[in-house]
């Protein structure tokens, strides 16, 4: 099961009563945390919502702890939900002590926990019979997962749109979430191709497609002159993502073998090669230094 299963358990209500949540990447545990904790009545949240953390400094929380919050009747009627954060940090022997409750849970409440990475033979055996889901988004989820934190947002964002926000920063969650959270801010209910490359791009001005458009022309100063404005409010990654998104858009018109072969695939590599250097040093230089190699094409 993935994140999608997950996200539509909560527009059903949470109906099973004990879920375990794992994913290799911690901001995913929290990100599903915020989306179950948004799905709780505000009336009851005080009341109704706990939270034991297994790899807190201050409290250790024991089973009995847990076991009696999930026992204890729920404040107006409403159900109880109880999150048991960073599981991987409890130790096997006490988590036995849980086995009673998992044969027999509360009807009117729902446990919730989170397993950073992937769990070990001991969890494996003693979370049998629980419903477990992978939060690890895989690539064909990530559709789904950016429409789902715009609805939460209170926007909707259109597929072409998406496809392009992908296209350009790839699978990095912290990456996506952050432009969805800029493209909230615009205050435009449906969001458009067009707004993912005004907020990416950064400028009304000039776009990438002029950027690209001054390369394959070998215009040396227009391209510095578009990278200039573009670089003000746009990061590294998030422009060279753009630069490869609008590569691939040409490839693909492009019918002649030969352009193909020796000018667009040469440029990928130089793309990717930046892409590394990208993330091992940062700055501006790996961007300068490939608009210099793509002018050499």
């Amino acid at each position: 099961m993935s994140i999608k299963n997950f996200l539509q358990e909560i527009e059903r209500g949470l109906t099973s009563p004990i879920y375990l949540l794992y994913a290799n990447n911690p901001y995913l545990l929290e990100e599903t945390l915020s989306s179950v904790k948004k799905a709780i009545p505000e009336a009851g949240i005080d009341f109704n919502f706990n939270v034991f953390d297994m790899d807190s400094a201050d409290d250790n929380p024991t089973p009995e702890q847990i076991t009696g919050a999930l026992n204890t009747v729920s404040f107006l009627g409403g159900r109880r939900y109880v999150i048991v954060k960073n599981l991987q940090k409890f130790p096997g022997k006490d988590f036995k002590k849980f086995q009673p409750y998992i044969a027999d849970p509360s009807p009117d409440a729902a446990l919730i926990m989170l397993h950073i990475g992937a769990m070990k033979k001991e969890m494996k055996e003693n979370t049998k019979g629980i419903k477990t889901i992978c939060l690890d988004i895989r690539e064909q989820d990530l559709p789904f997962w950016i429409k789902d934190r715009a609805r939460q947002k209170g926007i909707t964002i259109k597929d072409d749109a998406i496809e392009y926000l992908i296209g350009i920063l790839g699978g990095d969650i912290g990456l996506l979430s952050s432009e969805v959270e800029k493209l909230a801010s615009l205050g435009n209910e449906t969001i458009t191709i067009r707004d993912v490359r005004e907020i990416v791009e950064g400028s009304r001005d000039y776009s990438v497609f002029d950027l690209t458009k001054a390369l394959r022309e070998k215009d040396a100063p227009k391209v510095f002159r578009v990278y200039r404005v573009l670089s003000e409010t746009s990061e590294p990654y998030a422009l060279l993502g753009a630069i490869n998104w609008q590569y691939s858009q040409m490839l693909m018109q492009t019918k002649d073998k030969d352009s193909r072969k020796n000018y667009f695939y040469r440029a990928f590599e130089l793309l990717n090669d930046t892409d590394i250097r990208i993330k091992s040093s940062g700055g501006s230089y790996p961007m300068e230094y490939l608009l210099v190699r793509l002018l050499q094409l």
